[in-house]
Parts: structure tokens; C-alpha cells; sequence
């Protein structure tokens, strides 16, 4: 675990720049997170819960108020914690990377496969699908063949699975600088598309007048909105704190080509120019 630094002290630390009580936070909710998924899923499927609305209301609270919430720890410093603009940017992004990904290909992964196999038909009963099932109830849309959902969730799984997969060499110490930057250029491109998506998700609603939207107040205000809301948030900031990265990262690597060179060549000297 790095030790907390000033800019003055030692480089900023872009393969894991958290805190160890951030860390443990973020790692207790994805458990958590999954373990509610995983287990109400089997509970439902095996019948010792209901698919019921009860069960849906309380399913999403638990899981999703936390994963909501989850963002605002990347704010809470250790003590004596003095973190720089840019170890501030390198966290977001190592956060809100898997963040997203696991989010596009948990959700739209198994919409899409579904589709083909004709999964998605309406029930009262939805064994293993519950997770998938509950959240349609609130938008329709990805159970009525509606052809914007299945370019989205294309577009969204094979985002996800890349921005995933950049995330797995950002955190390496060992990654060098070039391929660090490299990273970051795929991963601004990924969050970029994935924020347009989530754009295109959410306004083709609003232009259909909410008519897919189903379970009412709760469906429209907690599933749909609330739930989606670090998706729209943010993703700008996202973006910045990668630009924020690539730039630093880039004026670094130009100063020490300059140094390899002066170091090859120790006694070259520049003639002055000739004026004309």
C-alpha cells in the first residue's frame, strides 16, 4: 500500500493512489454488492422469496443507496493525508473504471444474450433472471425488443469489457509510462462513448414522454433516475482527471527523453546560430 505523499515528496501514484480505508470501503461494497445480488437471486429462484414488489423495493434499497453513495468516499482523506490534483484524478478514474464496466457487462451483458435465446418474455415468474427482470419492470424498454436497447447494450458490453480490461493494466506499478498513457487514451475514449450511451439511454425516454416507464413514482424517480445518476454525474469528471493524467504523464516523459539525450552526449555543445 503506498504511503501518503505531497507533490514535493514523490511522484504522484497512478497504479494505486487510495487510501487503505478507501480501499477497504470500496472493496466491502463490491462484496456487498454482490452477495445481495447473488443471494436474493437464488432466494428468489428457489421460491423462498417472492418476486413481489415488496422484495424488489427492499432489494434495491439495500443494494442500490450504497453503490449510490459509493463515490463520495474518493472525498474522505486519511489523517495527515495531503493529496494532489492529480492523485485525486488517478483515483477517480481507477474507481470509476470497474465501476462502470462491471456495471455494463453485469446488466447489459446478460439483456443481450437473452434477447436471441427469448429470455426476456413477459412473466410472473422469473426464477434466476430476477436481478434482470426487476429492473425491466421499471423500464420496458429492454423487454420489448426495442431496437435503441439492443444497439446500446452492444455498444455498452463491448465498452465495458475494454474499459474493464484497461483498468486491469492501469493498476500495475510496474506499467511503463508509454503504455500508462496509452491506457488512459482507451480509457477516456471508452468513458466518452459510454457517456454518450447514457445520454442516448436516458434522453430517447425523455422524448418518448416516459411511456416505458413502469412501477410508477418509484420505478421512474429511484430505478431509473437515482440508480443511473453516478452514470451521468460522472462521467465528465471522469474525463478530466484522465486528460488531467495524460497530460501530466506526457510533459513528464518528454523531460526524461530530454535527460536520456543529455545524458548520451554529455559534452555536445550548440553552436550559435548564424544571423543573416
Amino acid at each position: 500500500m503506498p504511503d501518503h505523499r505531497t507533490a514535493l515528496d514523490n511522484e504522484p501514484e497512478f497504479a494505486q493512489p487510495w487510501a487503505p480505508h478507501r480501499l477497504r470501503i470500496y472493496t466491502g461494497v463490491a462484496l456487498f454488492t454482490v452477495a445481495v445480488f447473488v443471494l436474493i437471486t437464488i432466494a428468489v429462484s428457489v421460491g423462498v422469496l417472492p418476486p413481489s414488489f415488496t422484495v424488489d423495493v427492499v432489494a434495491n434499497l439495500m443494494f442500490g443507496i450504497p453503490v449510490i453513495l459509493l463515490p463520495f468516499v474518493l472525498l474522505w482523506d486519511a489523517p495527515g493525508e495531503n493529496r494532489t490534483r492529480i492523485d485525486k484524478a488517478a483515483e477517480l478514474t481507477l474507481f470509476y473504471l470497474p465501476y462502470t464496466a462491471c456495471s455494463q457487462i453485469g446488466y447489459e451483458l446478460v439483456f443481450l444474450i437473452g434477447h436471441p435465446l427469448g429470455l426476456w418474455t413477459p412473466t410472473d415468474d422469473p426464477g434466476w433472471k430476477w436481478l434482470w427482470w426487476q429492473y425491466a419492470l421499471a423500464d420496458t424498454r429492454y423487454v420489448s425488443g426495442n431496437p435503441w436497447i439492443f444497439a446500446l447494450e452492444i455498444v455498452g458490453v463491448c465498452t465495458g469489457a475494454t474499459v474493464f480490461a484497461m483498468w486491469t493494466r492501469l493498476i500495475r506499478p510496474t506499467l511503463p509510462t508509454e503504455s500508462r498513457i496509452r491506457c488512459l487514451w482507451v480509457a477516456f475514449a471508452g468513458c466518452a462513448v459510454l457517456m454518450s450511451s447514457t445520454a442516448v439511454y436516458f434522453l430517447a425516454e425523455v422524448g418518448a414522454g416516459f411511456a416505458n416507464i413502469g412501477q410508477g413514482a418509484y420505478g421512474l424517480g429511484f430505478k431509473f433516475i437515482a440508480e443511473n445518476i453516478p452514470f451521468i454525474v460522472l462521467p465528465p469528471l471522469v474525463l478530466y482527471a484522465i486528460h488531467l493524467q495524460i497530460d501530466y504523464l506526457t510533459r513528464r516523459a518528454g523531460v526524461d527523453q530530454a535527460h536520456v539525450v543529455e545524458k548520451a552526449d554529455p559534452d555536445e555543445q550548440r553552436l550559435p546560430t548564424a544571423r543573416n
